[in-house]
């Protein structure tokens, strides 16, 4: 363990692993002491964390050729999990919120869907890979593509869990990007959705009722109404997030550390952001964004040093994806700027099922980081040898030169 804390292809990344753990335990232990609750739930995220580590040092032991081979078997195995959470009984996999997203096995529960979110970047990186999906026509691609998606999409709206849901959505317009030989062909697709967007805006200004054609329920209908007049919905959908923008407003500059005046539901998961703005300021709240955007920048120069269309080249632009998504999301919900969806800020919010989901994808950019760096290491010393053999080379051509002309003279 010494050893893979302090190996250089690995520390800067853990370093970043440690700092978010610590936003994330902090935050957590003040979202709880400011809604006036006991401390319980940040030593559970403790636990979490521990839990986490252990995971991310054993995958360091799987190289990368074997995790491509295994995801196709991850990714069956999430929606076979999602199928199974579906036909569960309610005393299994109860009702939370709306959503029917988690297996309650007593001690602890589980939520499939942050599980095949990776696994499906993993299966989508394998078939990108392969030459022969590279050279097929762009209908064709996005055909594979988008059942590879569509499957646990839809089975997660139907646990009426629409925060991991978009993620999905989001997933295939990057793909559509990555993967699209002509410009017209995701720009059409780019165009369809901003449409769509249109008419579900519109139809909630205009035409609430109009929102159930999209499958929309009727408390998701109310969450954008709330969003776009929230003083009209401050009593009811718009009363949680009021009293959010409330506390952050206190945290002006620098901070206040100070208990709610009401509790607040979902402190310490969907509102996680409004702790770290509210207790450390706008001062802290920079810190934290500008740490998290550096975290991920760092991943995007990883890039660089890939193999341009391998396994581990496409899977480091999903995982940047992966973890810039929920993070906006949740801190752009947070401030108001979207409607309030549900989706974890990735290894801040408390969840055991999303921090070990992230820190498997951790674990898998950490191991391509590792083989990139020893990679690049051996060819170094390969040309520091070669280079050194033939200066000796040369020094003893030089020496037996000038001994043949010490001769002659």
């Amino acid at each position: 363990m010494k050893n893979f804390l302090t190996d250089k292809g690995n520390i800067i990344l853990i370093l970043f692993y440690f700092i978010l753990s610590i936003f994330s335990i902090v935050s957590i232990y003040l979202a709880e002491y400011g809604n006036r609750t006991s401390t319980t739930l940040f030593i559970k995220q403790i636990l979490f964390f521990i839990l986490s580590f252990g995971i991310i040092y054993l995958i360091q032991k799987i190289d990368i050729f074997t995790i491509e081979k295994f995801s196709i078997a991850m990714y069956l195995f999430s929606i076979a999990a999602l199928l199974l959470l579906l036909i569960t009984p309610e005393n299994i996999a109860p009702t939370i919120n709306g959503a029917k997203a988690w297996f309650n096995f007593g001690f602890f529960t589980l939520q499939p869907s942050e599980f095949a979110k990776i696994s499906t970047v993993a299966l989508i990186c394998l078939v990108l890979k392969q030459e022969k999906f590279y050279k097929s026509a762009d209908i064709l691609k996005l055909l594979t593509l988008g059942i590879i998606v569509a499957i646990p999409f839809f089975l997660i709206v139907k646990e009426n869990d629409l925060g991991n849901a978009l993620f999905f959505i989001f997933l295939f317009l990057l793909l559509t990007f990555i993967v699209s030989n002509k410009n017209k062909t995701f720009l059409r697709i780019y165009l369809l959705l901003l449409s769509l967007i249109s008419v579900i805006i519109l139809s909630a200004l205009f035409f609430p009722r109009f929102l159930n054609v999209f499958g929309f329920k009727s408390y998701q209908s109310n969450r954008i109404l709330s969003w776009i007049y929230p003083e009209e919905f401050k009593n009811d959908f718009s009363y949680q997030s009021n009293l959010v923008l409330n506390e952050i407003a206190k945290g002006s500059l620098t901070g206040t550390i100070s208990k709610n005046i009401t509790h607040i539901p979902e402190l310490h998961n969907d509102f996680i952001f409004s702790v770290i703005a509210k207790n450390f300021g706008f001062i802290g709240s920079f810190i934290f964004i500008a740490t998290y955007l550096i975290f991920l920048l760092y991943i995007l120069r990883i890039v660089k040093k890939c193999n341009h269309g391998n396994f581990s080249y496409y899977f480091l632009i999903l995982a940047v994806f992966t973890l810039a998504f929920p993070f906006i999301i949740n801190t752009y919900s947070t401030t108001g700027l979207l409607p309030v969806v549900g989706i974890s800020l990735p290894f801040i919010s408390y969840g055991g099922s999303s921090l070990l989901a992230n820190s498997i994808l951790f674990a898998i950019l950490l191991k391509i980081n590792n083989t990139i760096y020893y990679e690049q290491l051996a060819d170094f010393e390969e040309k520091y040898d070669y280079m050194d053999k033939n200066i000796s080379d040369f020094d003893e051509i030089d020496m037996i030169s000038y001994n043949d002309t010490d001769q002659q003279i």
